[in-house]
């Protein structure tokens, strides 16, 4: 099998089994994973606490005096707001919020500057704010399944940023704040209302990994000379006809996984 063909068997198969969604996972530990546990646990040890999924009521101070903690999980709780005190933690570097029913996005989060990844897929988020560019250690950002139709000019601000998804929102255009980040790598918009790319897309000097799986787009840059270098590109469910892919393929060559 030449490394073409393999790179598109392990791109398929990863689609395939989730393995792209379920990228950033809580790290395997013994982490702390109920109120009643960290109520009889020394709070200054804890520094992990993940109450996916928990029956329990989680209060505004739920999370308070909780010097050390790196990672919180408080996804799929019903969460209509984010509780207060998880503003207050100094150490945070994870923070999962994912499929509550959260509408806004607060600006709290703007100000936790240990924030390195910040899960908000499956919420009812019709705008990111302006103030969530405070938040400047952010490498991973995901918003999918959400009602976003735009991104702020100022999350130019995340330089570090690596990794944006966006699927299954409603972008009718590639947001412009997204030339602005020189690190990124991974940039996934799959199942949004966009029909086509702007030039500077194909120039972004880190991109990896590009998913555009169920857009509108019939047709790429003319130029795709600085996507040589992506590992893998995905079109699967747009409207390109066959001569535009296979002037793609041509274009990207062999060590570009392309999946139409």
């Amino acid at each position: 099998m030449n490394k073409l063909a393999l790179i598109c068997v392990t791109v398929v198969c990863a689609m395939a089994a989730g393995c792209f969604d379920n990228w950033g996972k809580p790290a395997d530990a013994t982490p702390v994973n109920s109120l009643a546990a960290l109520a009889a646990t020394n709070r200054a040890e804890v520094t992990r606490l993940y109450l996916r999924g928990s029956k329990e009521t989680v209060g505004d101070d739920a999370f308070a005096d909780l010097p050390n903690l790196k990672e919180l999980d408080i996804s799929e709780l019903k969460l209509k707001k984010v509780p207060s005190s998880v503003f207050a933690l100094k150490t945070l570097t994870t923070l999962y919020l994912a499929r509550n029913e959260l509408d806004a996005v607060p600006d709290g989060l703007g100000q936790m500057a240990t924030l390195t990844y910040l899960n908000m897929d499956g919420n009812r988020l019709a705008a990111v704010p302006a103030s969530l560019a405070g938040a400047t250690g952010l490498r991973w950002l995901r918003l999918n399944e959400n009602k976003l139709q735009a991104l702020p000019a100022e999350l130019a601000a995340l330089k570090d940023l690596r990794r944006i998804y966006l699927k299954h929102n409603q972008f009718a255009a590639v947001p412009d704040v997204v030339k602005e980040w020189p690190l990124l790598e991974d940039l996934l918009l799959d199942t949004n209302p966009i029909a086509s790319l702007p030039d500077w897309v194909t120039q972004m000097p880190k991109l990896k990994s590009v998913s555009l799986g169920n857009c509108k787009i019939a047709k790429l840059p003319d130029d795709l000379s600085g996507w040589r270098k992506l590992d893998s590109l995905v079109l699967s469910g747009c409207p390109i006809p066959a001569e535009e892919m296979a002037r793609i393929r041509r274009a990207l060559g062999d060590d570009v996984a392309v999946v139409f």
